[in-house]
């Protein structure tokens, strides 16, 4: 009986996408596709047909971001010294596992029949992307700003700018201060007035952290030749905007975007005027600062304009040969250099190193881009020959003397390897010298990894059921082959950083999955995108491919609960994006086969079956490998999350431990939960008001997705 029953539903929910998909069939006799897929009884005739769905572009502000406000107002001037001198610890709690789960039942919910309503009111005064308008430029939302530094307020930051214990041993002077000044009024114009400007111990402290925060990665600026006196001024003031944003001050981080804006437009002037300068040091440095600030600024102007002048700075690069060995001769210290000649050696010793660690910067930026924005990659792989860059313990030698001692006592190899040649030999990654820097190579690696798995995702679109065997045979085993290549415990949480594990994970889940559908499904392209999307996503949502991609969304939702607070701000923040948005496309297919099937009407329910075991997606691999094998090979088990904040405590007020409160996939407004706490969480005692805009916009629109019903 219950077979028959199981026949029909099929046939009646084939039927009616059939219905759907005819061309000569009157759509406007269906009710809209999201009111299909997530509404369980919607009111035929009461459907708005063209609205449409939550997008993120919804919640990022476009220009109105600065407001009538001082850019170096009463709050900006933090008490930095303060600040450089705190060591704040952050400690991650986690509920144990011996507690009893609390399963939240949502299967009683209410539909809110003004959802729809809701969602109309927000996109129609929301474009899908930015739209230009007419007169928009650079300082059309900096008008009648002014910076006067007798309204500034030395406050301290809510957190640590950087954790780097870096000391600089430049000062910046009266002159360089006013230096940058100048560039400011200048390429402002009378469009900012400025009455006055910070002092120079204010620029300078920030120009410090803007330096030190880089050195938490791949440190791509060498802290100790960094000359103030004789740098740029496009360079320092790209330095101080980089200070500015790592406050967590909302006036400070509204300065470091405007300073990001008069960096931009004075170093497109400065080039116009003087072409020589794409081949400076400086001037590409100082791009690929403001590039990486606007990237993920949450501003949608910003982020598009960054996205879109990406190109010159690889072009600037890729011309002047930087991406090759040859430009790339070997300087070596020798014991018999005077002081003269070994500190000119060091000296371009440590501008070949800033350009090669520019260079994989910037291909790591490129790679981030490509995954999280889904456009093609500027930057290949196979071209990188530049040698590696040289370990912390050479790049971060304070001076010539230490430089040359701790040189002379590594065993150098004669010939370092590149990108491309730890790619093409898998044995390299496992084996390098002592003077590699061993962070940057992984990370390297791992983001050629990600390249190649972009490639094939693009291959594999053009693959079809009628495609020829051996094409589906080499797609398939190419796939095994990237996989096999993720599978390595350098990257477990307990030998890297959290954000290289999240990016491990991420690339996991993009192998099994298609990104592309998923937006489509959650409405990003328009109803009938999101309709054809829905065709392919339901029948893979019951394969084995399907159930891999999301436990490493789990795992995803794992490493990035792990990230230090108030570091999620970038690249990391899409990657847990997109791991909730496939987890919460699985939980839709899965609501959805539900209803059709009937197995959640309490008739067909059998009282007498066990219940069955819950698989913890976001738990350690070694708490649950078994479980996890056998949800994937047999789909055994209900798939779960914890609904946890980061650090959250597990010991309720009373003293008593705390039950953790259980997402179950079959509830997909869980699952948006878990992404939504999991960001509140990464910056405690910060509202999200005023928190960064790339979260604010992130959490709006998994809460408007995890509202409908």
């Amino acid at each position: 009986m219950n077979d028959v029953y199981l026949e029909e539903a099929n046939a009646d929910a084939q039927a009616l996408l059939d219905l759907y998909n005819t061309t000569d069939y009157n759509q406007h006799t269906i009710p809209a596709f999201f009111e299909q897929i997530m509404v369980p009884a919607p009111d035929f005739m009461g459907v708005d047909y063209m609205q449409p769905p939550p997008d993120l572009t919804a919640w990022m502000p476009e220009v109105d971001w600065l407001g009538q406000v001082d850019i170096f107002g009463n709050d900006f001037t933090p008490v930095i010294d303060q600040m450089l001198e705190a060591q704040v610890s952050h400690d991650v709690a986690l509920p144990s596992e011996t507690q009893p789960p609390n399963v939240t039942d949502t299967s009683h919910e209410k539909i809110d029949s003004n959802s729809a309503k809701r969602r109309h009111a927000v996109f129609k005064q929301s474009p899908w992307f930015w739209v230009p308008e007419r007169n928009q430029h650079a300082f059309s939302e900096h008008e009648n700003i002014t910076l006067d530094e007798r309204n500034v307020d030395l406050a301290s930051s809510p957190h640590m700018p950087y954790s780097s214990n870096v000391v600089i041993p430049d000062r910046l002077s009266t002159g360089a201060r006013d230096r940058i000044f100048q560039l400011v009024s200048k390429t402002a114009r009378s469009q900012i007035t400025i009455p006055s400007f910070p002092s120079a111990d204010c620029v300078d402290k920030l120009i410090k952290v803007g330096i030190a925060k880089r050195t938490e990665t791949d440190a791509w600026i060498h802290p100790y030749t960094f000359e103030s006196e004789t740098a740029r001024p496009e360079y320092l003031t790209a330095l101080v905007a980089a200070g500015c944003v790592c406050f967590g001050i909302p006036s400070v981080s509204r300065t470091g975007l405007a300073l990001q804006e008069i960096v931009r437009v004075a170093l497109n002037n400065l080039s116009e005027n003087d072409n020589s300068v794409i081949r400076d040091l400086e001037y590409l440095q100082a791009s690929m600062l403001w590039l990486d600030i606007g990237a993920f600024c949450g501003y949608r102007r910003k982020m598009e304009i960054a996205e879109s002048s990406l190109q010159p700075l690889v072009t600037a690069l890729r011309r002047a040969g930087r991406l090759d060995y040859v430009r790339y001769p070997a300087v070596a210290p020798s014991a018999e250099d005077g002081e003269e000649e070994l500190h000119a050696k060091w000296k371009q010793w440590v501008e070949q190193e800033s350009y090669k660690r520019l260079a994989y910067h910037l291909f790591e930026h490129d790679i981030h881009m490509t995954m999280v924005k889904h456009r093609p990659p500027l930057i290949t792989y196979a071209e990188l020959t530049l040698a590696l860059p040289a370990s912390k313990a050479l790049w971060l030698a304070s001076s010539a003397e230490i430089w040359r001692t701790r040189y002379l006592e590594m065993d150098i190899s004669s010939n370092p390897p590149s990108l491309r040649a730890i790619l093409k030999d898998e044995a390299a990654i496992l084996c390098l010298h002592l003077d590699i820097d061993v962070q940057i190579a992984r990370s390297s690696y791992l983001h050629g990894i990600a390249a190649q798995i972009w490639e094939h995702a693009q291959q594999s679109v053009l693959l079809h059921e009628s495609s020829d065997p051996s094409s589906q045979l080499w797609a398939r085993s190419r796939q095994q082959k990237l996989y096999q290549r993720l599978q390595r415990e350098d990257f477990l949480l307990s030998r890297s950083p959290a954000v290289t594990c999240v990016l491990h994970q991420f690339l996991q889940m993009f192998l099994h999955v298609n990104l592309d559908l998923i937006t489509r499904f959650a409405g990003k392209c328009g109803e009938s995108a999101a309709n054809s999307a829905y065709t392919h996503l339901s029948p893979w949502s019951q394969t084995k491919e399907a159930r891999i991609a999301i436990c490493h969304a789990g795992q995803v939702v794992r490493a990035a609960r792990h990230i230090p607070p108030y570091q999620i701000r970038g690249p990391d923040s899409f990657m847990l994006y997109h791991a909730i948005m496939v987890l919460w496309t699985y939980s839709m297919m899965v609501r959805d086969r539900a209803k059709k099937t009937g197995t959640t009407t309490p008739m067909l329910a059998q009282p007498s079956s066990p219940p069955s075991k819950i698989v913890y997606l976001d738990d350690a691999a070694s708490y649950n490998q078994s479980d996890i094998d056998s949800f994937i090979l047999m789909n055994s088990g209900t798939p779960c999350l914890h609904i946890i904040s980061t650090h959250q405590s597990v010991v309720s007020e009373s003293g008593a431990p705390k039950r953790p409160e259980i997402c179950n996939l079959k509830y997909p407004s869980q699952v948006m939960k878990v992404g939504v706490r999991l960001l509140d969480a990464t910056h405690p005692d910060v509202d999200r008001e005023t928190g960064p805009p790339l979260m604010r916009a992130l959490c709006g629109l998994m809460e408007e997705l995890g509202g409908l019903r």
